[in-house]
């Protein structure tokens, strides 16, 4: 017998011992694996050995033996009634392990969905992973309000070895010191310059759009191409002239796409990061954002600080702070914004005209208000930003519009931190320790928060009226309309809210009124939007299918 008798206690107790090190301390690091996973077994099984059988035998039997009780002992612990999260219901392999959801996203892309169902099957409270719980109660509010928790370990993945982007900052007070340039950056006066940046790009569009009359484009394809062009100006005063060249020469489109991939199921195995960065291929998508973002900086640096774009504001250049950034982490954030602000808002506006396409009964309501409001003088056409935000159809159109789509759709952590005693979200008692994790895609359409016709779109719940007519033509008073604004986050809440959403909703507002003035826009194919919903993918932001329309020159 090549196994001694002792080893039957001797493997046991070290796993045990290894499992209650990882239990209590979640030591990450590939030093603190290969020692825990590696060399305690090595040692065990050359200690154990008895001089009898074979080695390799003996050394291989020990090893599996190790793991496959660690293993054990996990699952056990996260399935029993032990647990913290014991209480709360949920699949089994999510209790086991977010590898589970890592799969979801990376095979289907429908997290969205599959949160959406747990709720109706389950209820307030779902567990989603061995430590994490998805919310739905309408008081998570006050969890990522101004008194709400840090974000969790999901947002890990957006930090880099040369500083961490404003986005993946957990620590709160560091999140408010490293958010005042992003304040200054978009404060009154910064918007009065980027509107005149949004004005231009929004020039770009219209007039690109009116060389291609006669044939049929992908909306969705040239609502990215603003989204970049625009933040590439606001951002770096960088033009990658997407919309001017009609494509994107440089690849960026689907290399930010496959990058977002990547995030999107990383995210819920951040431990995994420290080892998949040595693997040669896994990081080339980020790896050469970076390089187009150091050659970026590097030619904005070159202009000098004539210009008050974002990175005036983020690298100081008008001397506000006592210590100058790291230009490396401004680097960083201006990537971010260019990322999440153009994909978030083409997202939005290729979801607004759908929803315009898909419900015609709106578009000419929708359009007299516009052209009331910003009338075309003599075949010329000047947005008015202030009149934008005083339009109550199309404000209501893209809140319903967001209500339905949000750009994000879930993916929202929180965490209850160690030594905080646990934290109530409403009736339900949340541990130490826990990710408390919140669906805008679930939460928006609960019936609790938005009805009548929750999974319909019917912008009119977002206006004041005494009593409102159904889409079918009934009439219903205002005390049967539910629309709960406290529950609504498309850009999140809290002191981690978006940094642009005043400037988010002025693109959206702009590019909508540019293109109804100008332009008639019919659907082209309508496999592809009956098909636009079910092609919808989450990676943290939306992966888009294509929108064909037809667009011809209003008389």
């Amino acid at each position: 017998m090549f196994f001694p008798l002792d080893s039957w206690v001797a493997v046991p107790v070290t796993s045990a011992v290894t499992y209650f090190i990882y239990k209590t301390l979640e030591p990450s690091s590939p030093v603190s694996v290969l020692l825990l996973l590696g060399i305690a077994p090595g040692a065990l099984s050359w200690t154990l050995y008895g001089g009898s059988g074979s080695v390799i035998a003996h050394i291989f039997t020990v090893y599996v033996s190790y793991w496959a009780l660690l293993v054990t002992y996990t699952i056990a612990y996260r399935l029993s009634p032990f647990h913290p999260l014991a209480r709360y219901p949920g699949p089994l392999l999510c209790r086991i392990s977010k590898a589970w959801l890592a799969y979801i996203v990376a095979t289907s892309g429908k997290m969205h969905l599959y949160i959406q169902n747990l709720h109706m099957r389950y209820g307030d409270v779902v567990r989603i992973g061995p430590n994490e719980v998805s919310v739905t109660h309408r008081d998570f509010i006050g969890v990522i309000g101004p008194k709400g928790l840090p974000k969790g370990p999901y947002y890990e993945t957006r930090a880099h070895k040369a500083g961490t982007s404003l986005n993946a900052i957990r620590d709160q007070a560091l999140h408010s010191v490293r958010r005042r340039p992003w304040a200054r950056g978009m404060n009154s006066a910064a918007m009065k310059y980027y509107e005149e940046l949004v004005e231009e790009t929004v020039g770009d569009l219209v007039a690109s759009l009116k060389r291609r009359t006669t044939k049929a484009i992908d909306f969705s394809e040239w609502m990215t191409y603003f989204g970049f062009d625009f933040m590439g100006h606001m951002a770096f005063t960088h033009d990658y002239g997407l919309l001017k060249n009609g494509y994107d020469k440089e690849g960026l489109t689907p290399l930010i796409e496959h990058a977002m991939q990547d995030v999107a199921w990383v995210s819920h195995v951040p431990w995994s990061i420290d080892y998949l960065r040595h693997i040669p291929g896994v990081y080339k998508h980020w790896l050469r954002i970076k390089a187009l973002g150091v050659q970026t900086v590097r030619k904005r640096i070159a202009l000098g600080s004539t210009r008050r774009d974002l990175f005036y504001h983020l690298m100081d250049e008008d001397n506000r702070e006592r210590v100058k950034p790291d230009i490396n982490v401004v680097a960083i954030d201006g990537q971010l914004a260019i990322i999440a602000g153009g994909d978030t808002t083409a997202t939005a506006l290729s979801h607004l005209f759908y929803c315009l396409l898909r419900h015609p009964q709106y578009l000419e309501r929708l359009r007299k208000e516009i052209d009331d409001a910003v009338p075309i003088a003599c075949g010329s056409f000047k947005l008015d930003f202030s009149k934008l935000p005083a339009m109550p159809f199309l404000n209501a159109f893209i809140n319903e519009t967001l209500r339905l789509y949000p750009p994000v759709l879930s993916g929202l952590q929180r965490r209850v931190e160690a030594g905080t005693g646990g934290r109530f979200i409403g009736p339900h008692f949340i541990p130490e320790q826990t990710q408390v994790s919140f669906s805008a895609y679930t939460i928006h359409r609960d019936p609790r928060y938005f009805s009548p016709l929750t999974d319909t779109f019917w912008p009119d719940r977002w206006l004041v009226q005494e009593q409102y007519v159904l889409p079918s033509g009934g009439v219903i008073p205002a005390a049967e309309v539910v629309t709960d604004r406290d529950v609504f986050f498309p850009f999140s809440q809290g002191p981690t809210v978006c940094a642009g959403k005043t400037l988010a909703l002025t693109e959206i507002r702009s590019v909508a009124c540019a293109l109804l003035q100008t332009f008639d826009i019919s659907n082209a194919d309508e496999a592809s939007f009956d098909a636009w919903e079910d092609n919808l993918e989450e990676m943290f932001t939306t992966k888009r299918s294509t929108l064909p329309v037809f667009l011809s020159l209003r008389t």
